[in-house]
């Protein structure tokens, strides 16, 4: 099981953790991510805020033990692969398009390109993709867009027909790099085909399937293996069982419906918050905050249950949207 360290940029590039260093995520100002964010030999992403001025916030991840191989592409390491016992793994951070002066949809189509062929030059195929997060400057100008151009490509790969759509996150968040989109996404593949590990959909018990409202992605996927079951769940929003979005200009409401559904879906798969391993809410408005903070106190929940972020969601009367993932051991 990896290991992640999150928290304020600077005193977590200083924490010392065992292991393997595998990858990186930022979120902060370009000024403030610029000193971290070049010539590192780990696949990193770096990702702006609505205005740039939320606080810096540094998410490490940590192969606690074996060995990680760095993923060269056109001369920058964008990702890491790694084994456990029964399976290898590839982890992808930091996929953008190649011409970052092309308009946007077309953006979204090469960046897609190049994340399958990231994962040609390491062995795998995106069926083997279990998760995908998916950052977007200005969503709520073209996420129309970027849908029909996921959706190409998802067809292209026989997605919609392989019985597993993966787990994702879309988030507004623009990058140091000024792209309309920066990608990372988890592979995984069994060593053998009789290897005892595993991969599957998980449903949300308090919503319909996201691909009845047209978005291409699970509410959750699960992967069972010797050491137990990793709980992959997708950014979770307040949306009620047909798709539409409930209690608009509710930040509250919309915190304790989102949570409802993400403790839903864990109590399906037996488990609760305290099997969380790694969690990130986004937060629409920085005075949202206090009603996210009330809930977690309300719910004996540590102020550090989940990484903060302030960013737009997918859609403009959506206030908040939380993505996690759990862990229960066998």
């Amino acid at each position: 099981m990896l290991t992640y360290v999150t928290g304020s940029l600077w005193e977590t590039l200083d924490a010392h953790v065992r292991g393997v260093e595998i990858a990186r995520c930022g979120w902060g100002s370009k000024e403030v991510l610029s000193g971290i964010s070049e010539c590192l030999d780990i696949p990193s992403i770096w990702l702006c805020g609505p205005d740039g001025g939320f606080p810096p916030i540094l998410q490490r991840i940590f192969l606690p033990k074996g060995t990680a191989t760095p993923i060269i592409y056109n001369g920058t390491v964008v990702a890491t692969k790694y084994e456990t016992l029964t399976a290898e793994y590839l982890l992808i951070m930091g996929v953008h398009p190649t011409d970052l002066t092309a308009p946007r949809k077309t953006q979204a189509e090469q960046a897609f390109e190049t994340l399958d062929e990231v994962l040609e030059s390491a062995g795998f195929t995106f069926a083997n993709v279990v998760r995908t997060w998916l950052y977007m400057d200005k969503i709520l100008e073209w996420y129309d867009e970027f849908n029909d151009a996921r959706d190409a490509f998802f067809q292209k790969k026989g997605v919609f027909t392989s019985g597993f759509i993966p787990a994702s996150t879309g988030i507004g968040s623009g990058n140091t790099l000024g792209s309309a989109v920066a990608i990372g996404a988890l592979a995984m593949r069994p060593k053998q085909e009789d290897a005892k590990i595993s991969v599957k959909m998980v449903d949300s018990p308090l919503q319909c399937s996201a691909l009845e409202y047209r978005k291409s992605f699970s509410r959750a996927a699960e992967i069972t293996s010797q050491e137990g079951r990793t709980l992959l769940i997708s950014g979770t929003a307040s949306i009620e069982p047909s798709g539409k979005t409930i209690h608009i200009d509710d930040p509250e409401k919309q915190i304790e419906l989102t949570m409802q559904v993400v403790k839903a879906i864990l109590e399906s798969r037996g488990m609760d918050f305290k099997n969380a391993i790694r969690a990130i809410a986004y937060i629409k408005r920085p005075e949202y905050r206090v009603y996210w903070q009330n809930w977690l106190k309300q719910n004996n929940l540590p102020v550090t249950f989940a990484e903060e972020v302030y960013a737009d969601v997918c859609r403009d009367d959506l206030l908040f949207e939380l993505e996690l993932d759990a862990f229960s051991a066998k």
